[in-house]
Order: C-alpha cells, then structure tokens, then sequence
C-alpha cells in the first residue's frame, strides 16, 4: 500500500468516526489518540459506556454487501477482535451515506452463514460479504 492511499483511508476513517456522532445520543465522547484495533471511540450515555467501531465502505454501494474483516495477516482482527458494543457501517454512495448500527454479538450471528472472501490490501484480509438487504433493520437516520 502506498503512503497517500493510507493517508486517505486513514483521512476517511476519521471522516466517518466523526460523522457517526451526528448518528448518536449521548452525554459524554471520548477518542483516544493513537491506533486501538479494538474500536474506535467510547460514549456514554445515561451513565452506561459505549464501544463503537465503525467502518465506511464506498465499494458496499456497488455490490450490495458489507465486507466484514475477521482476519489480517493470519491475527484475528474487525469482528473477531473487536470489544465494541456494537458497529456503525456507512454505505457510501455518491451523493449519500447509509449509517446502519449494528450490535457486535447480532453481527457475529448475521456473518454465520457469509460467503468468506479474501481482499484489502494485498489481499492479506479474510471478510464476510454480507448483504445489505439483511440488515433494513438496522438502518438509522440523523
């Protein structure tokens, strides 16, 4: 991966993590600087705590699928090494952004049954495509 495709992935990634904000009610936000490959930022809201992870995919708009990364370089990571309470994937579409909020331990149950892909980088990530038409319910608004 070049240095300016991970700057812009990582400018992306920041990008979302912001706007998943405007997507959430609570009192206190919190983002810790540096790289937890756990999840991204913790809220709290009446008293309770929060771990969110959350992703943005522009391909997902052109497939139908979510791509959820379980494994890189042969270390568990996304799904399996998450410790979030549950995931805010946007959708990117060209003049739009579906945000869908989905419980980590649903999310576990929703991929059983996923096609299994390899892609990213190099191919180095393990996924599963799950298809967007699984997961309506999920769907929030500003």
């Amino acid at each position: 991966m070049t240095y300016n495709k991970f700057k812009k992935d990582l400018e992306q990634g920041h990008k979302y993590e912001k706007l998943a904000l405007d997507y959430l009610d609570y009192d206190h936000f919190e983002r810790k600087e540096g790289y937890f490959k756990e999840y991204d930022f913790v809220f709290s809201k009446d008293g309770k705590e929060y771990k969110v992870e959350v992703k943005s995919d522009r391909q997902s708009a052109i497939t139908g699928n979510m791509a959820i990364e379980y494994e890189c370089n042969n270390k568990p990571s996304g799904l399996t090494s998450t410790t979030a309470d549950f995931w805010m994937y946007f959708v990117v579409h060209k003049d739009r952004d579906d945000c869908y909020k989905i419980p980590t331990n649903e999310l576990k149950g929703l991929v059983k049954d996923c096609r299994k892909v390899r892609g990213g980088d190099g191919y180095k990530s393990k996924m599963y495509l799950l298809k967007i038409s699984e997961c309506k319910k999920y769907k929030i608004f500003k």
